[in-house]
């Protein structure tokens, strides 16, 4: 009798500590390679920014002792690139942390403020369509543009204002792997912790199931990345240069298929 209850201690102890300190999570498709491959399984530490509650059903957002992330650490965030399910449901992506709101990155030449709660962005020509499915994905306002000009909830608005924190993800140049560039900001309560380890990874390709890499268990990553496109740069706090063309053709689909 008394093993049973040590035992089911110890299972919910175990239950408890992952869900409150650290997850498993699995990379989907192709990784940040060589970092991260297909079929690695990571830990994810969940109070490296603050625990994220809520987001979901009758309880709202909320994050438990707040962190800003630092620049050029992996993250581990909710696609939001999917608006057909819960946050939480939706798959695990992986990308490096490389501007906050307030902080400003380049895109072909032009700045780009990234927005946040309470923090107006200017309404510019290159930064229109951003702004615009930045209100229909996340917002969920009823935003367009016509002749030049946003119009949310039927209004023309010359400074975007959000209601939550955004931030800029690269995957510093791996081009298989989508990004900020690809599916714009991230919102903040889509971050769901910084990636410690690799705890184990399976080789898909095999048969029966798949076999366990061993030489990628238990691999610790580094806390921070400053490697950008194969090229070592310093990483100024407000100067983020991203050399990729912006490529928001996948809101616009999303747009007209639920219409």
């Amino acid at each position: 009798m008394r093993s049973l209850l040590t035992i089911t201690a110890a299972v919910i102890a175990m239950l408890v500590f992952r869900a409150l300190a650290f997850t498993v999570c699995a990379v989907e498709d192709c990784g940040i390679e060589p970092l991260l491959e297909h079929g690695d399984r990571v830990l994810v530490n969940r109070w490296s920014y603050g625990l994220r509650t809520g987001g979901g059903g009758i309880f709202g957002y909320e994050r438990w002792i707040r962190q800003k992330p630092e620049r050029g650490e992996l993250l581990a965030f909710n696609s939001p690139m999917d608006t057909l399910h819960d946050i939480r449901e939706r798959t695990v992506c992986a990308g490096y942390f490389d501007a906050g709101a307030g902080d400003t990155v380049i895109i072909d030449g032009n700045p780009m403020t990234v927005p946040g709660k309470c923090r107006p962005v200017k309404v510019e020509p290159w930064n229109i369509k951003l702004l615009c499915n930045t209100y229909r994905m996340h917002e969920r306002r009823n935003a367009g543009i016509t002749n030049g000009k946003l119009y949310v909830d039927g209004k023309e608005t010359r400074y975007a204002c959000f209601a939550q924190n955004y931030c800029w993800v690269s995957n510093h140049g791996d081009r298989r792997v989508p990004d900020s560039r690809y599916f714009g900001f991230v919102p903040e309560n889509h971050i769901i912790g910084r990636i410690v380890m690799i705890a184990y990874s399976i080789d898909g390709k095999m048969t029966a199931g798949g076999k366990v890499r061993e030489d990628r268990c238990m691999r610790i990553l580094p806390r921070r990345h400053i490697m950008i496109y194969g090229k070592r740069k310093e990483m100024k706090d407000r100067d983020i240069t991203s050399r990729r063309r912006t490529d928001l053709n996948f809101y616009e689909w999303m747009h007209e298929k639920r219409k």
